[in-house]
């Protein structure tokens, strides 16, 4: 009957997250992301730590969904607050809460564990992980989950005092009603109550079962197993999370109705055993009145009492079949039967019962022989018919974990060769098990495994950044190779070595540290070593005794150099070093605040050396190593430092041409290019002329046309680059550009011509000169008459334009200039002028008279000497008149006049160029009238 009440109360443990379990029992909560990337990634290493406790079997896991729905039921949640968690935790029931945060560091992922013992109300241990990778959430698992059970393991042993209340119930009654049991109970004065935990048991010292969790301060107990006596008892958890017994016990009988003789049991047709458990399959009775609800399946001992062991609804199947496992200890003898269970709760009488043996008693031994990570296991009896478990522990855990599974058939026999470890202590347990049950284990037997022994006359010499390891040969079979530990400075007692490298070879007995690993040491240092054997799984065997060694020091600090400069050169010298062994020294430079780089190596009977390699305007430092003849060189010296005498040097190679001037400088070396600037002598500020990326380029011509003036005097200066880096700038040089062109010679205006002006200079020289733009006078202010584009004419004719030409007889003013290639215009010549041929001088003294029957018209001849002739004019009105005649004398006789008319007449003079002066004043005369017939 107890492994009966033993099986009830695990179930309910497991299903009832507020019950106390009795093992230690975790929850594992989310991991808080710190940071919006780290979201989610706590997913694969919470599911990883899961797997290896469920591998483990050491503490008691809540899963998952048993820790949402009790979070669900008390109204919590998963947080990062300790206060809270402990809150929840004694909700959940638990000992222990795992919580804490995650984030993401620069491409690393931090945790921050938190473990919360629920028990004690405190943060039993906080502690930091770091992974490079997401994979590593998972392969390192195990190690976590190694780290959080040694934390438990340690909040366990160091427990705080916790005040146990006793008789806390004043009062507790159960009282039997029908098939069921009506429990009350009161409480002392013991603080505020969470809940009751409620056990049963068939005597007053127990064993007691599970039955129930309530917040109510009575129970109404439904499920009473058969008619009998039965006893209870109160667990008390109050809100501070402490358990208390209640101190009292209570009883009360009940009897359950018989069977029922109108109600037929079914008929079991055949069972199957399994190692633990049975499985029977039956058909129900036809003989039955009442609707049949449910099959009740029994089991005892031989003899015994029988205890319900399965039920399982009906559904109206012809045939049934159920499965009753892990209920009966090994080697025992078991009856199994089945009821039929009405609607209205009438229960038929026991099947024939079916006798079940259970599995033998197995005996479990292991091999003598001490071997490198094996261990062979034999048991008896052989049990080849069933299928074997073999479970393995280290000696002194509780935490069995299932190592091998061997089908039937075997011979009892098992080599265990997985993750042992060398010298260590395991037990071992094997259980016969099925797909549906397993017996109880073995018992449990022990096995050491072989550590190899150390290596013997372990000695070390320290060397030229090396040191020398010699050891006496393992004489073991298992023996694949040596391990070398080292660590250097001060060696304690508790100092740990460092795992340097590992020899192949069983008969190796040597290794030189800073040689055979490629890593040369440090100079003037002491080391300290161990050697190992090592087998074929890598695994390290006792440790050699701590040998130490100093490798040979470096030579002293060579003394700071002393400078001095000369004709574009530095020369560097030092004090010689009083080591007897200095083979050389390295003579080492840097420019400005460049990288240092070695210059040159000096003989160890030379301390002087002459640098000509210089950086122009540098500050040239430089410092000196010391080196033995092992190549072990000083530690530097002190540097000194220096203005570099190599300076720039610029020259005017060519000036006074258009807008152009050459320029040279002398070549340098160790720079990157130069820049050239240039600025109009007299003003402040420079400008940036060129940059000249090319170091070897000694000469520029500042031919910009943009930028350069004519005439002008501009000052250079250059400096050299280096990188990102700019010397100051070099000596100033003058040059002066090409003034603009001269006033054209000999300039002059021809006057008296028709209605133009004939302007004559004398061309030219200059290729520089382009042309000549020639000006006219209008209105007091000289206007652009003309641009001529070559600079060979020496002629031009004012003719005034097609609108406006030339006016007669009026003086024109002129001047002129020469402008060059680019359009610069040069200087203004003198003014000169001409005037332009004037008209005839009017007609003066017109006279008219009549003689009869002509008119005659008389005037004073023009004064000008090329008077071609004059031009008569005549109208009936002096507003209306027309051209009449040309005559070349003084006077005029129109013979076509009538009598009786008026006539007005009006007379100019035309010269030989067709010019026409003025027109006279008018005169006028009217004829007289004539007689009919004349």
């Amino acid at each position: 009957m107890q492994a009966v009440i033993f099986r009830v109360v695990v179930l309910v443990m497991l299903l009832l997250p507020t019950t106390t379990f009795a093992k230690t029992s975790l929850a594992l909560f989310n991991l808080s992301p710190a940071s919006i990337d780290a979201i989610g990634l706590d997913g694969d290493l919470l599911f990883s730590m899961r797997k290896e406790l469920e591998r483990s079997q050491t503490y008691q896991l809540l899963s998952r969904r048993q820790m949402e729905e009790g979070l669900y039921r008390i109204g919590g949640a998963q947080v990062a607050d300790t206060q809270k968690i402990i809150q929840y935790g004694n909700g959940l029931g638990v000992n222990f809460i795992l919580s804490g945060s995650i984030d993401i560091k620069r491409a690393t992922i931090i945790v921050d564990f938190k473990l919360i013992d629920v028990s004690n109300s405190r943060e039993a241990a906080i502690w930091q992980e770091s992974f490079q990778t997401q994979g590593e959430l998972v392969t390192r698992a195990p190690e976590i989950v190694e780290s959080l059970e040694r934390r438990i393991r340690r909040a366990l042993s160091v427990q705080p005092d916790i005040a146990q209340a006793s008789a806390a119930l004043t009062a507790f009654t159960s009282k039997a009603q029908g098939e069921q049991i009506v429990l009350n109970w009161a409480t002392a004065d013991i603080g505020a109550v969470f809940y009751y935990n409620l056990y049963r048991g068939e005597s007053e010292s127990g064993p007691f079962e599970f039955v129930e969790s309530t917040t109510e301060s009575q129970y109404v107990d439904t499920r009473i197993p058969q008619s009998g006596t039965f006893y209870y008892r109160l667990d008390i958890i109050l809100e501070t999370g402490d358990e208390m017994d209640g101190g009292l016990v209570s009883k009360a009988t009940i009897a359950k109705a018989e069977a029922s003789a109108d109600v037929a049991a079914p008929s079991i047709l055949q069972h199957q055993v399994y190692v633990n458990g049975v499985k029977l399959d039956f058909v129900p009775s036809i003989a039955n009145q009442e609707k049949t609800a449910a099959y009740q399946v029994y089991f005892r001992e031989v003899g015994g009492v029988w205890a319900p062991a399965v039920k399982i609804e009906d559904t109206g199947k012809i045939n049934y079949s159920v499965s009753a496992v892990n209920l009966m200890e090994a080697d025992k003898s078991y009856e199994f039967a089945v009821t039929t269970v009405t609607n209205s709760g009438k229960e038929s009488a026991k099947s024939p019962p079916v006798m079940v043996t259970s599995a033998p008693i197995i005996l479990l031994n292991a091999d003598s022989e001490i071997k490198t990570r094996e261990v062979t296991l034999q048991w008896q009896p052989a049990a080849s018919e069933y299928s074997v478990r073999i479970e393995r522990r280290g000696a002194g855990t509780n935490d069995w974990q299932t190592v091998g599974e061997i089908n039937p058939g075997h011979n009892g026999t098992y080599l265990d060769k997985q993750g042992l470890e060398d010298g260590l202590v395991y037990e071992y347990q094997v259980r016969l098990f099925d797909q549906l049950s397993a017996s109880a284990p073995s018992n449990i037997t022990r096995k050491e495994t072989k550590k190899l022994a150390a290596p013997a006359e372990f000695s070390v010499s320290g060397g030229v950044k090396s040191a020398h390891l010699y050891w006496q040969a393992v004489k073991d079979d298992d023996v694949v190779g040596y391990r070398i530990f080292r660590t250097e400075g001060e060696l304690k007692q508790d100092t740990l070595l460092d795992e340097l490298a590992d020899v192949s070879g069983a008969n190796k007995t040597q290794f030189i540290d800073g040689v055979d690993n490629g890593q040369p040491l440090k100079d003037g240092t002491t080391y300290h070593y161990l050697v190992v054997a090592l087998n074929k799984f890598k695994g390290v065997g006792f440790v050699s005794e701590t040998r130490s060694a100093q490798t040979k020091p470096r030579p002293d600090q060579a003394q700071s150099p002393a400078l001095s400069a000369d004709n574009n050169t530095i020369r560097v010298s030092w004090p010689p070093s009083g080591e007897v062994d200095i083979k050389q020294y390295r003579l080492y430079r840097r420019w400005n605040n460049q990288g240092w780089q070695e210059i040159a190596v000096v003989p160890a009977n030379e301390s002087a050396f002459t640098d000509a390699n210089l950086k122009p305007y540098a500050q040239t430092s430089y410092y000196v190593v010391a080196e033995d003849k092992d190549g072990l060189r000083s530690d530097p010296s002190a540097f000194a430092s220096i203005a570099s005498p190599d300076e720039v040097t610029l020259s005017v190679a060519a000036q006074g041409m258009l807008r152009r001037t050459d320029l040279s400088w002398t070549a340098h070396k160790n720079i990157d290019g130069y820049k050239l600037y240039r600025r109009v002598q007299g003003v402040t500020r420079w400008e940036l002329v060129t940059a000249i990326t090319t170091p070897s380029i000694t000469q520029y011509s500042d031919n910009d046309r943009r930028n350069l003036a004519d005439g002008v005097s501009y000052e250079y200066a250059i400096s050299a680059v280096d990188g990102d880096q700019e010397t100051q700038k070099s000596n100033i040089v003058t040059a002066t550009t090409k003034a603009v062109p001269a006033a054209p010679q000999n300039f002059a205006a021809a006057s008296n011509q028709v209605k133009q002006v004939t302007l004559t200079w004398q061309p030219a020289n200059d290729a520089d000169v382009k042309g000549f733009k020639i000006y006219r006078e209008d209105k007091g202010k000289f206007d652009l008459l003309e641009t001529l584009s070559s600079r060979t004419a020496s002629r031009y004719v004012d003719e005034g334009s097609f609108f406006s030409k030339l006016d007669d007889g009026q003086t024109y003013r002129y001047k002129i200039l020469a402008y060059n290639l680019y359009d610069a215009n040069g200087v203004t010549s003198p003014v000169v002028e001409a005037r332009t041929k004037p008209l005839p001088a009017r007609i003066e003294g017109l006279s008219v008279m009549e003689s009869a029957p002509n008119v005659v018209l008389q005037w004073q001849p023009a004064p000008e000497s090329d008077i071609d002739f004059y031009q008569v004019y005549r109208g009936s009105s002096c507003g209306n008149v027309r051209k009449l005649a040309a005559v070349s004398a003084a006077n005029y006789v129109d013979t076509d006049v009538s009598g009786n008319r008026s006539y007005c007449y009006r007379v100019s003079a035309v010269d030989k160029d067709e010019l026409e002066g003025s027109v006279s004043a008018s005169a006028e005369i009217t004829t007289a009238p004539r007689a009919e017939g004349n």
